[in-house]
This record gives C-alpha cells, structure tokens and sequence, in this order.
C-alpha cells in the first residue's frame, strides 16, 4: 500500500472512533460520491432530538504538515473541492483535515499499557464562503480551536437535527 492509501485509510479509522465514542456511525462512500466530494458519511444510528438518522457528510483530507507554531492549520485545497463544500446541501457539509506525523510509523505506539494515537483532527465548515474565481488551489485556515472530539461531533449532529427541526416546522412536535 502506498503512503498516500495508509493516510487515507488511517483518516477514516480515527474519524470512525470519534464517531463510535459519539454513538455515531462513520460510513466510508464509494466512488462515486467519492467523485462528488463525499469522502464520509457521519450518521445517527437512532434519533437525536427526536429526528432519525440525522447525518453530516465530510471531505476528508490527511497531512503531515507541523502546526506547532501555527494559529491556525494552513491546508491547500483545490477549488473544485472547495466548491462543493461551499454550496448549500441538505446534510452540512465539513472539511476534515486529519494530521499526522511526517514518519507515518510514528502513528501508534503499542504497548500493554495501551494504544497512543498520534496527532489528531479539525474541522471546518465552509458553508457560504465566496466562491474564488479563476485560481486552482486555495489555502483553507482551520482554526486550532476547531479540533475534532467525540463532543465535538455530537454537538454538530444536534445542531443538524435542530436545523432540521425548524426546516420542517416541527419545533412543536417533539
């Protein structure tokens, strides 16, 4: 497996145990919706608020970039990409940045006292941004303080099935 597929593969794991620890289901697309710009499906197995399978759906990207020094995550992001996650769509739309370290061995650390994952994830929506004319990249800031948590995520699938809610007129209902 090349280093890009192990980063890639590696995203939808650590994503899928945030999302277990949420009570959440991650489900990794096909091609298709791959081709679309929907890398994951991050649904709700039950209710939450009284709406069923609430859902996000998520670009995922994986990099070794080094933020130590950085207020914010720096990630280039080609502007066809950009594009659909800036567009209106049922389900909110993330950018999921997945950080790791440049020697991709460094990963884990195994040992009996435990499993130690190393770096982590964040979170952007771009949800009405402007759409950039006539370039073929554009650098995403992702703010540090957007890191992905199990409380995190559950509170995005909230605030999803609220919108909900008032998109249907059922505040009264539930």
């Amino acid at each position: 497996m090349d280093e890009n597929t192990i980063k890639e593969e590696f995203s939808y794991g650590y994503i899928k145990i945030i999302a277990a620890l949420s009570g959440l289901e991650l489900i990794v697309t096909g091609r298709p919706l791959d081709h679309a710009g929907i890398d994951v499906i991050i649904r709700s197995p039950g209710k939450i608020n009284g709406i069923f399978s609430v859902s996000i759906d998520a670009q995922v990207k994986c990099t070794a970039i080094d933020i130590s020094k950085e207020k914010y995550i720096k990630f280039p992001l080609k502007v066809q990409n950009y594009k659909r996650l800036i567009g209106l769509s049922q389900a909110p739309q993330l950018l999921i940045v997945v950080l790791v370290p440049k020697d991709l061995s460094m990963l884990l650390s195994i040992t009996d006292d435990g499993t130690l994952i190393k770096r982590s994830a964040y979170w952007i929506s771009l949800e009405g941004e402007k759409d950039p004319n006539n370039i073929d990249t554009i650098t995403i800031n992702i703010p540090k303080e957007n890191l992905l948590t199990p409380y995190v995520l559950r509170e995005k699938m909230e605030k999803q099935a609220e919108r909900i809610k008032r998109q249907y007129s059922l505040e009264n209902i539930f």
